[in-house]
Order: C-alpha cells, then structure tokens, then sequence
C-alpha cells in the first residue's frame, strides 16, 4: 500500500504529524479569540473574589499600595472580555475604593504640605471618574446608551433598571459623588449632582439593603453636606442606615458628624457620634474591616479639630 502512494511507512508518519500540527494551528488561529476569553474570565472571577480580601485588610496603606496592580490586570483582562460583568464591578468599585484611600491620604498631609495634598485630590477625582465610568459601562450591557439617556432625562432611565444593575447603580453614584467630594470646585461635576444622586435613590428603592443599607449612608451625607439639604432628610437616611444592619459601620456615625454636626454646630452630637465610630470593633465584621479602620482614623483628626470646627469649643480636647 505504501508502494501505491510512493510513500514509505516515515513520510506517512511526517504527513500525519505535519496534518495533526495544521489542525492545532487552525484552532489557535480560529479559536484564539474565545480561549483568551475564557482564560480572561476564569482568571478575572478571581481576582473580582479578591476585594473581599482588600476590605478585610487592616492596613490602609498597605491596601492603598497594593491596589494599582491588581486594577491594571483587571484592566488588561477587560480589554479580552470587555462584557464581562464581574470584572467591571470589580473595576468600578477597585478604582473607587484607591480614590477614597487617596483621598483620605490628601486628609492627612493637609495640614502639613498643602501641594501634596492637593495633587492627591486630583489624582483622587481622576480614579473616582474612572471607577464610575466602568459601572456606567456596566449599566450599558443592559440598557443600551445608558450614559446618554441618563443625562437627557433621568427618571425614565433610572425607572427601566433592575435589582440585577444595583451594584452598577451603587458604585456608579458613589464614585461620582467621591469625584465631586474631591474637586468641589469642578462645576460640570456640580451641575451633574442631581444624576449621581438619582442612582443612589434608585438602590434604595430597587434594595435598601445592598451592602448593609450603604446607600442610605451616602444619602444621609449628601444631604447633610449639600446647599440646600435637609437635615431631617440625613437623620432619617441614617437612621435606616443603623436598622439595615447589625454591625453599624464606624464610617456612619464618622459621615454624620463631619457634615451635619459640624454644619449645625452640634458639639454634644458630634462627640457622641464620633465615640460611637471609635467604639466600633473593626475585627467585628472582617468585611468591613477596611472601611472601619479609615473612619477610625478619620475619627480622631476630627476631634483633634473640634476647637477649629466649633465656635464655643474649648481649645484643647482630649482625644480618646
């Protein structure tokens, strides 16, 4: 048989292989696309399982520091699974929590080196945009145009969303009400405040309880901080706040007293809200340990301040 063809058992041999390796080069060439897809997924489910371990973390800077790399391969991962809806929550609320840890790190230094501080605020503003940016993308797999149906009327938008888009709704309002915190005097961000707090409404009404009623919590600062705000309306948000969870964050009674006693110049309030954030066990609730301990930390430069905060304070307070 081999005679017939003019090939001895070898050459077959070759042939076979040569065959066997055109095939394997089909299927990568053909196939490529959707195995780096996969891969790109796989991979990306783990690292979006991966914030539970940042929010566990006890160390902010440490967090602050380790956070870059892992949001680029996140980054990179999407630019292969561009759909993919884990990895854009994970980038939204990534880059949202590295703009709040810079953020609080421009807190810090501002006393001591105004220009680092303000550079920090920049940067800060530009991640919190960036985060938002991906939850709105977010937002669009399932709402096509979703962004610019937003702007144009956002009522009827926000009526067409789901309890499946609540975690793009939450980090989309929260990283852009975070940009506005960092650049007040940005005034495109300032007119666009009724949007960013729109979304945030709207996971109130789809799940309150999202992240332990994190939206109420945002709310009862936005309207305690913002001209025109109601204060019945904060004390009300935060209230719901408290009775949505069993383990209240130090980051609720830290945001109220900032914006609200502090405007109303409420000194026995703030210093009961503040004791109350520095009573908070963070090892309580290892999720939340994170966000527990920069409060904490924000906590105590609040009161190192109440004579500069409040009219009628005594100069010197003592710090718990």
């Amino acid at each position: 048989m081999w005679m017939d063809h003019g090939l001895k058992p070898s050459g077959v041999r070759r042939r076979r292989r040569c065959s066997l390796l055109i095939g394997v080069l089909v299927v990568t060439v053909l196939g490529g696309c959707s195995v780096k897809r996969l891969m790109a997924e796989s991979v990306g489910e783990m690292l979006a399982g991966d914030s539970d371990l940042y929010a566990a973390e006890e160390d902010p800077d440490l967090v602050r520091e380790a956070l870059p790399f892992g949001l680029k391969t996140v980054e990179g991962l999407l630019t292969i699974s561009p759909n993919h809806r884990a990895m854009l929550v994970s980038a939204a609320k990534g880059f949202t929590t590295y703009a709040y840890l810079l953020q609080d790190e421009a807190d810090r230094l501002e006393a001591t080196d105004v220009d680092q501080s303000r550079l920090l605020r920049a940067r800060s503003k530009r991640l919190y945009l960036r985060g938002r940016d991906y939850a709105l993308r977010g937002l669009s797999l399932a709402h096509d145009r979703f962004e610019d149906l937003l702007r144009r009327d956002h009522m009827s938008t926000l009526a067409k969303t789901t309890g499946e888009d609540v975690p793009f709704l939450y980090w989309a309002g929260v990283a852009w009400g975070g940009a506005l915190s960092a650049g007040p005097d940005d005034l495109a961000l300032v007119s666009e405040t009724p949007l960013f707090a729109a979304l945030l409404r709207r996971v109130v009404d789809l799940r309150e309880d999202y992240e332990g009623g994190a939206a109420h919590e945002f709310l009862a600062s936005y309207e305690a901080s913002r001209p025109g705000g109601s204060a019945a309306l904060a004390r009300e948000h935060f209230s719901r706040a408290l009775a949505l969870t069993d383990t209240p964050r130090a980051s609720l009674f830290q945001a109220l007293a900032e914006r609200l006693s502090v405007k109303e110049q409420n000194l026995d309030e703030f210093r009961d809200l503040l004791s109350k954030a520095l009573a908070v066990d963070p090892n309580r609730q290892p999720k939340e340990r994170l966000i527990n301990v920069v409060a904490q930390r924000k906590a105590r430069r609040l009161l190192a301040r109440i004579s500069e905060l409040f009219v009628d304070a005594d100069p010197v307070e003592e710090i718990p």
